[in-house]
């Protein structure tokens, strides 16, 4: 594709400028630097209301209003929707969870409808991870203590100049990243693998991989955009800059 297609193409998509894919171990090796960037997940844990199907309009409800977010404006968030996902062939419902706690939301017949156990199977990170929750054909949550699946679109409150996706245990190759086309490897059990857009205002995530037996390979995700300087301290650092240029020029004068 010529350069003047590529870059039409680019800004029709409104989603990007740019992408960069890297792995890591779950120790975070190759990783972005973490203090450059803000997080865009909720620090509770806490169901996200992720609206009606964009194709039916049925509402897909949180499972408690007490502990529903449906305002994610102050994390930079317009709004999250959930998309049939491709290989489980429903909605998923999206949570924000750690590794601290045990949860439980809502109920189905004498069960939770989902639970997060406190010490979940396989390498847990630390910290607050969205995490997908499928919902089977039959209505029922189908999360047990496992990582699973869903597709998302995240649009953005402005225009996001450098944003950074890391998921955490994708062990299937070719089935999680940025839909359409733009999948991360497989990794070994407990992988963390980041991908990186420029100048961003909406995106759809595809997480992992359901199979018709078992709950196949699924996982959580986290969103942070870059750190941008306030203009004050961009000011600051221009005016030490230029104190730096003539603090220079006096010396080299009186060395004349």
């Amino acid at each position: 594709m010529k350069n003047s297609k590529m870059s039409t193409f680019l800004r029709n998509t409104g989603a990007v400028a740019a992408l960069v894919t890297t792995s890591a171990l779950a120790t975070g090796f190759l990783a972005p630097s973490a203090s450059a960037y803000t997080s865009l997940v909720p620090q509770t844990e806490t169901e996200i209301y992720v609206g009606k199907d964009p194709v039916t309009g049925v509402d897909l409800p949180c499972l408690d209003a007490t502990r529903c977010l449906k305002d994610l404006t102050p994390y930079w968030i317009e709004s999250i929707v959930s998309l049939e996902d491709s290989s489980s062939k429903t909605r998923s419902r999206l949570f924000v969870d750690n590794k601290i706690t045990e949860n439980t939301y809502g109920t189905y017949g004498t069960n939770p409808f989902v639970y997060f156990n406190q010490e979940d199977e396989g390498t847990r990170p630390d910290g607050y991870w969205f995490r997908p929750s499928e919902v089977q054909t039959n209505g029922q949550g189908e999360e047990q203590g496992r990582l699973e699946v869903g597709t998302f679109t995240f649009t953005f409150t402005h225009i996001i100049p450098e944003l950074k996706i890391a998921y955490f245990d994708n062990e299937t190759g070719g089935v999680t990243g940025i839909l359409p086309a733009n999948f991360i490897p497989a990794g070994n059990d407990g992988n963390i693998q980041y991908q990186t857009l420029f100048n961003v205002k909406t995106v759809t995530l595809k997480l992992g991989n359901d199979t018709l037996s078992g709950n196949g390979d699924g996982v959580s995700f986290q969103l942070s955009k870059k750190a941008v300087p306030e203009p004050g301290a961009a000011v600051g650092l221009g005016a030490l800059g230029l104190m730096g240029i003539f603090g220079l020029r006096k010396r080299n004068n009186k060395s004349v």
